[in-house]
């Protein structure tokens, strides 16, 4: 198995473009053998895709796959000039108040995306989030039917709330927050604490700083939408948050060589998705690409993602 310091000039690239992503997401424009070189290394992983029940292998997959850095790629990154921390994800309410976007010529629903879709409570929620992801960061909102939504994600109007019987239940937000890697990330959470108590749950780590009624948090959105000190402040007590829930490293352990990390991980009882608990990288000082060797693949035409349809 090739040392992941000594790198071909294409996974080194694949590295540092998606170091500058918000998301840390490997542009696809990479091709699969970048992907396996990046996953064998440990510096990136395979969002699951789900269809039916049944989870698809990356080969089995027939769309672009979604790969994403772990905290060894962003440390790969980091040791090549590119600053790449954690990525910060602030969590808010949907809320009760919606607005109905009527019909379209046909008679049918229209629907309108979930950052157009609120109104009320949750337009200081969304001001809040806006200022704290105002230098980098991505905003969920937590739906009461469908759970962890971005914003651009297509919804049809409904009265349902959490706690009815058709609403999004905990199990749901779990999966979803470990699919969307908010354990790997520095996460506040503003809202009803219907919504907060949800994710908090799934993300011990998460950061929920209002205080008080609901004329209290509008209060504090507002200080926080206009006050870049008490934004940095909050974002500091996330770091402090994740750090405290960090899971320790394993105890380290012999392995052969040309051993899956994926399997030795999943053998020790680990997730080998999870890059809190992903074996650890060699502590050898990382080196930039060398020239001698090979490119690992040829650039290729990027396949576009399909758009969210109407949920």
């Amino acid at each position: 198995m090739p040392d992941p310091s000594k790198l071909s000039p294409k996974p080194h690239d694949a590295v540092i473009a998606a170091a500058g992503d918000p998301n840390h997401q490997v542009p696809n424009r990479f091709n699969a053998r970048t992907h396996q070189v990046l996953m064998r290394e440990g510096l990136a992983y395979m969002r699951p895709r789900t269809t039916g029940g049944r989870t698809y292998r990356y080969e089995e997959l027939f769309g672009p796959p979604d790969i994403h850095l772990t905290a060894a790629g962003r440390a790969y990154a980091r040791q090549h000039g590119v600053d790449t921390p954690r990525r910060r994800i602030v969590v808010i309410s949907g809320g009760a108040e919606r607005t109905d976007p009527g019909t379209n010529e046909a008679g049918r629903p229209n629907a309108l995306r979930a950052g157009e879709f609120y109104s009320g409570h949750h337009r200081s929620l969304r001001t809040a989030a806006d200022a704290l992801t105002a230098e980098r960061g991505l905003i969920y909102i937590v739906n009461d039917l469908h759970g962890l939504v971005d914003l651009d994600f297509w919804l049809m109007y409904n009265e349902i709330q959490v706690g009815d019987e058709k609403s999004v239940r905990a199990d749901t937000i779990r999966n979803q927050a470990l699919y969307l890697g908010l354990d790997d990330a520095d996460v506040i959470v503003l809202g009803e604490h219907a919504h907060t108590d949800l994710v908090t749950a799934a993300v011990p780590h998460a950061l929920a700083p209002l205080t008080g009624d609901m004329p209290s948090h509008r209060l504090q959105c507002q200080a926080v939408s206009e006050d870049g000190e008490l934004a940095k402040s909050w974002w500091e007590q996330a770091g402090q948050r994740f750090e405290e829930h960090r899971e320790p490293p394993p105890a380290a352990s012999r392995t052969e060589p040309g051993t899956d990390r994926a399997a030795a991980a999943k053998a020790q009882g680990q997730h080998p998705r999870s890059p809190l608990r992903r074996l650890g990288t060699a502590a050898a000082p990382l080196q930039p690409p060398r020239p001698d060797l090979p490119s690992s693949t040829s650039d290729h035409t990027a396949v576009s993602r399909p758009r969210s349809r109407p949920a």
